[in-house]
Formats: structure tokens, C-alpha cells, sequence
């Protein structure tokens, strides 16, 4: 098992359920894409991940809150989106509700 900090995300790398393989989470929520045999290579892509979503602002219509450093966000009332402080859900069902009102 492979651990680490990343930008202030914590990473860990796991065997999977199926023989052979290996699961990674970012923030204790498991991530499914990144699946294969090797920690190492399982480690970079959670890295290459956040470094592309640190791209832009927090966005709740495209990532989870595990992605983002803690603290960093609160969560929308109507679910679990991430918020940037200070700012308006970007979700597309919050939006929508916030236009019907």
C-alpha cells in the first residue's frame, strides 16, 4: 500500500477486491478509473488528475469534493457539490433551481 500527500490531498493506493489489482482514493473516497497493477502508476495518474482539475475553480458540475483540498470548499445544500467559499453552486440541477425561484 502506497500513501501520500499531494497538494494538500491524501492519496492511497490498495490492493482491490480482484486478485492483482489496485485501487486509489484521493481524501478517503475511492477512485474508480485508476484500476492496474502497478502503485506506482496509480499514483501518477491521481497526481496528473488534480493537477488538471487545480486548472480551474472549484466546480461542482464537474468534480467531486474528494478532489479538492480540505477547507478549501464548502457543500451545496441540495447535495453533496463542492462550493467555492464564498460562491454559488455550479451544478446544473442548482442552477436550474435558482433560475426557477
Amino acid at each position: 500500500m502506497l500513501t501520500e500527500t499531494y497538494k494538500g490531498r491524501k492519496l492511497r493506493v490498495k490492493k482491490g477486491k480482484d486478485e492483482g489489482t489496485l485501487v486509489g482514493s484521493v481524501n478517503g473516497t475511492p477512485v474508480t478509473w485508476p484500476i492496474g497493477r502497478d502503485e506506482a502508476r496509480v499514483i501518477t495518474e491521481l497526481r496528473a488528475q488534480i493537477d488538471w482539475i487545480d486548472r480551474e475553480p472549484v466546480n461542482g458540475a464537474r468534480w467531486g469534493a474528494e478532489w479538492y483540498v480540505p477547507g478549501t470548499y464548502t457543500l451545496c445544500a441540495e447535495g453533496p457539490h463542492p462550493v467555492a467559499l464564498g460562491g454559488e453552486c455550479q451544478h446544473p440541477y442548482c442552477i436550474r433551481k435558482r433560475e426557477e425561484s
